[in-house]
């Protein structure tokens, strides 16, 4: 594997980096949590995704990037003469992301975890595996300085991943303890066979006398069956006759009861209608009479609706009167406002004047007032600035006449002599002329209190103008509303012309012709025939009861025969039945007598059955239990049986292991001579490992200690490359690539040069060796070298070329 490049968007600390990887030893120099092991989890970030960072998604986006930035990695490398490039980002919100892998600039795979899949199977190892072999952790040449054999053994077969044979033993062990913990159980919930034994052999004799009894108790049920069926027949039969004769009983005396009640209705009806025949002739008396009525009805009905239109022809005269005076109203209040139009233009003119009077009376007074505040603060400048002025002149007058003759000239700096009465004289000029031009600025402040007293009459005058304004204003307002009510007026008026007219046709249309006289006539006649009237339609109500009973009295008769006749054929079908209720009821004990034995029959058989099937299921509960025990004994010995392998697993295991960490150290040996041989120009070509994992040098073909500290960098350095390349070797990789990430540890200047010198070695074996260090005194050693800068004000890393380096030190860059 060889890296090509790598960007970081937004990734942690770094908000836009890029790294182009080169040949060599390159080397990326920072201070201690500037961002420089950042690199190399974006790197792995990259390849592997969430699992091989520190913290979660939430945690990887820069703080000090724009809000909801993306995280955005991509990695380009080399594998097996093809081009690789991985693409992984996260949103804004850090809770979804993509990840894309292409190869020789085709897509291959795309999603989170499928491009992390892709990787671990392309890779043949998964990120710990990746992190174990091409990376070297921090002090990663002392990690096993302080252990003991045990201990380097097992650090050494845990990198390599033989400690999965550790935990297959370890968990074989396990499962034996489980299973003795589960045989124990099931020993202790094994049944006595032989209380097995006894208990069956007293559930089948059980079973045997319940079958017996069972036996004896369907024998009684048959015979008690066999008289049921006998006497059956017979009281079925009288059954049948018995409901025969009670349905013709009650038939009968049904039959009596109507005939009874029909001759009851017969006489009503026969009543009811003698007394509907007196009320016909009564009525026919009526009939004269009644024809005067409704003749005087029809007239009267006429005139009632004559008399209705002469209501409505009176209430249109009198609205048609009220609509006239209103006519005249209005005209009188149109006729007045005439002039409406010709006052609204007057008072409109005169208010528009008013308003410009109002407004040159405004700009007047705006004019004078601004002129007067900047006047006062001119003049009141002007005062302060000559009084200081005369001060200063003043304190010089004095200061010069208090020195003297012997005091300084302020001009030339000579004693003033005979020129002092001159100079005091200067000055006490100088004196006057300021306060003159004092006096006339407070002249000016005096001229100003005249114009504010003419400001004060023009704004007397304003107040005028005002006032004037507003009357006029209101004459408009009235004068408006005038011309509004003359609109209004207009229009009223030809409403209640058009309405007048409406209701003179109305008035014409309503037909003539009312006789009070005669209304008055038929009406009193009406009042005299209509109790007539009345007592015929109560007459003829009555009579339409008359078809109703005559032909009702003609059914009743006829359904009185008809029941007479089926009473007779009832009373022949009774004699013919010959009915005994006293033989009835002795059939009907004896039968009785005979379901109540073969029903405590049947109650006995089916006790009889409950105890034989009581019986059988203590028998199969015993059989069950027998079956069971041989089960458990079954179970029990496969349990015995799987503990035994599980033994013989664990045990194998153990020389598993003892057999691999045999195999370790020759394998060790030879690819860690080999690197201390590249490493040491061949000063040094063999590397021994004991059984407790303790490295020595074979020096001239002696074994010779470790003694030194360049020597134990240099043993420490091999032994953990060699390491690595067993790792990359069993996952199938060309070991190219070796990232060292803080190795110096606490290592002296002598051993971190000499440490450096090997890994110059080392550049034929390693395409790419990157070194990550915070010290900065290495630049010079290296190939390349990348700078990482942090700013603490934006909490954010930078990489710089190294030809951007200052020579004073990487401090000079903040």
């Amino acid at each position: 594997m060889k890296l090509i490049s790598l960007e970081l968007k937004n990734f942690r600390q770094h908000v836009d980096s890029a790294i182009t990887f080169t040949d060599g030893v390159t080397g990326i120099i920072g201070p201690n949590g500037s961002g420089k092991s950042t690199v190399l989890e974006a790197l792995a970030w990259a390849l592997y995704g969430a699992p091989a960072v520190r913290g979660t998604n939430d945690t990887i986006r820069t703080k000090g990037g724009e809000g909801g930035a993306k995280v955005n990695v991509t990695l380009t490398f080399e594998l097996g003469g093809s081009i690789y490039r991985v693409v992984r980002t996260l949103d804004g919100s850090g809770r979804s992301g993509s990840a894309v892998l292409e190869v020789d600039g085709r897509a291959l795979r795309s999603g989170m975890s499928e491009v992390s899949d892709a990787i671990t199977k392309l890779l043949g190892m998964d990120y710990r595996a990746f992190f174990t072999s091409f990376f070297t952790g921090q002090k990663a040449l002392e990690f096993m300085a302080a252990m003991d054999g045990r201990a380097r053994a097992a650090a050494i077969g845990k990198m390599l991943g033989y400690d999965r044979v550790t935990k297959a033993r370890d968990r074989a062990n396990e499962d034996r303890k489980g299973l003795s913990r589960e045989i124990e159980g099931l020993e202790k919930g094994l049944a006595d066979p032989e209380e097995l034994k006894e208990r069956k052999k007293t559930a089948q004799a059980r079973l045997s006398a319940a079958k017996s009894a069972l036996e004896e108790a369907e024998k009684t049920r048959k015979r008690s069956a066999e008289a049921v069926d006998k006497l059956k027949p017979l009281k079925e039969a009288s059954d049948q006759k018995a409901k025969r004769f009670e349905d013709i009983s009650r038939r009968l005396e049904l039959d009596r009861a109507d005939i009874k009640r029909s001759e009851t209705r017969l006489a009503q009806l026969q009543t009811e209608f003698a007394d509907l025949e007196a009320k016909q002739k009564e009525l026919d008396s009526l009939k004269s009479k009644l024809d005067d009525y409704e003749q005087a009805k029809v007239e009267y009905r006429k005139l009632s609706e004559l008399q209705k239109h002469e209501g409505d022809r009176q209430r249109l005269a009198g609205q048609i009167g009220a609509i006239e005076q209103d006519i005249k109203r209005l005209q009188a209040r149109e006729k007045s406002l005439t002039k409406a139009d010709e006052e609204q233009m007057r008072a409109s003119a005169a208010l528009v004047a008013g308003e410009r009077a109002l407004a040159k009376t405004d700009e007047i007074l705006r004019t004078l007032r601004e002129r007067k505040v900047a006047v006062e603060h001119s003049t009141q400048a002007q005062i302060k600035q000559l009084e200081f002025q005369r001060g200063e002149v003043d304190s010089k007058r004095a200061r010069i006449a208090e020195a003297g003759a012997e005091g300084a000239c302020p001009t030339c700096e000579r004693p003033l002599g005979d020129e002092l009465p001159a100079v005091l004289a200067g000055f006490d000029s100088q004196l006057r002329e300021i306060d003159g031009q004092i006096a006339l600025l407070r002249d000016v402040k005096l001229v100003q209190a005249a114009d504010s007293t003419r400001i004060d009459r023009i704004e007397d005058s304003r107040d005028k103008v005002v006032a004037q304004v507003e009357q006029l204003r209101n004459e408009k307002s009235a004068a408006d509303a005038l011309v509004a009510e003359r609109k209004t007026v207009a229009d009223q008026l030809k409403s209640r012309k058009d309405e007048q007219v409406s209701l003179i046709a109305q008035i014409e249309a309503i037909p003539g012709g009312f006789d009070q006289a005669k209304y008055a006539e038929l009406r009193r006649l009406g009042d005299e025939l209509r109790p007539i009237h009345d007592r015929a339609i109560a007459l003829k109500s009555a009579l339409d009861r008359l078809p109703v009973v005559r032909t009702e009295i003609a059914e009743i008769t006829a359904a009185c025969d008809a029941k007479k006749n089926e009473i007779a054929g009832s009373e022949k079908s009774l004699a013919e039945l010959a009915f005994s209720p006293k033989e009835r009821e002795e059939l009907i004990r004896k039968f009785e007598a005979a379901s109540s034995s073969l029903g405590d029959s049947a109650l006995q058989l089916e006790r009889q059955m409950g105890e034989v099937k009581v019986a059988s299921t203590m028998l199969t509960a015993v059989e069950r239990e027998e079956d069971q025990y041989k089960s458990k004994l079954e179970n029990l010995k496969q349990k015995r049986s799987e503990r035994m392998h599980l033994e013989i697993v664990a045990q194998a295991m153990d020389r598993l292991r003892a057999e691999l960490n045999d195999r370790i150290r020759p394998e060790l040996e030879a690819i860690a001579s080999e690197l201390l041989s590249m490493m040491t120009d061949g000063r040094y070509n063999t590397l021994e490992i004991n059984d407790s994992y303790q490295a020595t040098i074979r020096d001239d073909g002696e074994l010779k200690p470790v003694i030194s500290g360049g020597e134990d960098d240099i043993v420490n350095l091999a032994l953990r490359l060699a390491i690595s390349q067993m790792i990359a070797d069993r996952a199938g990789q060309s070991f190219s690539l070796l990232i060292l990430d803080e190795v110096f540890g606490s290592l002296d200047d002598v051993r971190r040069d000499n440490v450096v010198s090997l890994l110059q070695n080392l550049k034929n074996r390693f395409e790419q060796i990157i070194l990550i260090t915070h010290v900065e005194s290495i630049h010079d050693a290296v190939d390349n070298c990348l700078w990482v800068t942090f700013d603490e004000r934006t909490k954010t890393s930078r990489l710089i070329d190294r030809i951007e380096q200052p020579e004073v030190g990487i401090a000079t860059v903040f």
